[in-house]
């Protein structure tokens, strides 16, 4: 093959490769990029990994096979990049490179009330895509959500859900004015494939609303996955400690799957 054609064959993968990427990235699914480094040539191979799958496929299934552990085992540590040592079927050493390419991750505040105000813009100041949503339009507005970053959906909470995109990247915040607009908006998202759902409110009331959704034949495992009481406990009493204390559950949730821990 001319050196020519060898280049244009290069180039037309990674352009899939970018392509791919940027496709999960609106999707807000994560991938990871693998690239294989074969001693003593320094000869590079590059692959994108996602759901199970190695692209462009390679013929060495050893090699394939360590680099599906290998993104299985940062993705529950949460690792955001490695170098591994490893050998292909032929038994010439290879150093992977991994690293994992997260979408920013989306923020959906249901409440725009004095917590919801200050997650979304502590959110916004960490770098989250943050979306306010309430049924109130002076609570959803520009005069106490100032940031241009964050979105604002005025939306009655039944039917605001199915206007938003929620995927794993998605981080739910209820947070509304009364329990009965939490216990909406909870069912309408909790069946969703969002990676984190967290609702405001004391034990008790918590427990009351997980009874009844129970009843209503909502699963117990859906359930055990909402984090609430929301927020990590240290001690938070005004809104934005309150807000500071539900944004490092976010954080340590996200950066820490495996911890697997809900509110406190």
């Amino acid at each position: 093959m001319k050196k020519d054609a060898v280049l244009e064959v290069s180039t037309s993968i990674t352009n899939r490769l970018l392509e791919e990427i940027q496709n999960r990235a609106v999707r807000g699914e994560p991938v990871a990029l693998a690239r294989a480094l074969r001693k003593p040539t320094n000869q590079t191979a590059m692959a994108l990994v996602y759901e199970d799958t190695v692209f462009p496929p390679l013929f060495d299934r050893k090699l394939t096979k360590r680099i599906l552990l290998a993104v299985r085992d940062m993705t529950q540590s949460g690792a955001a990049a490695g170098l591994i040592e490893s050998a292909d079927e032929e038994g010439i050493a290879i150093t992977l490179a991994i690293e994992m390419i997260k979408p920013r991750l989306n923020l959906l505040v249901f409440g725009g009330g004095h917590v919801g105000q200050a997650v979304a813009l502590i959110a916004a100041l960490v770098g989250y895509g943050v979306t306010v949503i309430d049924d109130r339009e002076e609570f959803a507005s520009r005069q106490r959500l100032p940031d241009p970053r964050i979105k604002l959906l005025v939306s009655d909470y039944a039917s605001a859900a199915g206007r938003l995109h929620i995927s794993s990247n998605t981080a739910v915040v209820i947070v509304t004015r009364g329990h009965q607009y939490d216990e909406l908006c909870l069912k309408n998202v909790i069946n969703s494939e969002a990676g984190y759902i967290g609702m405001i409110g004391s034990r008790r009331r918590v427990l009351s609303v997980f009874k009844k959704l129970a009843g209503e034949g909502f699963p117990e495992a859906a359930l055990q996955n909402v984090h609430a009481p929301i927020g990590l406990q240290i001690g938070a009493r005004s809104p934005q400690e309150i807000a500071v204390a539900i944004l490092a559950e976010i954080v340590r949730y996200v950066n820490n799957p495996t911890l697997g821990q809900k509110g406190e």
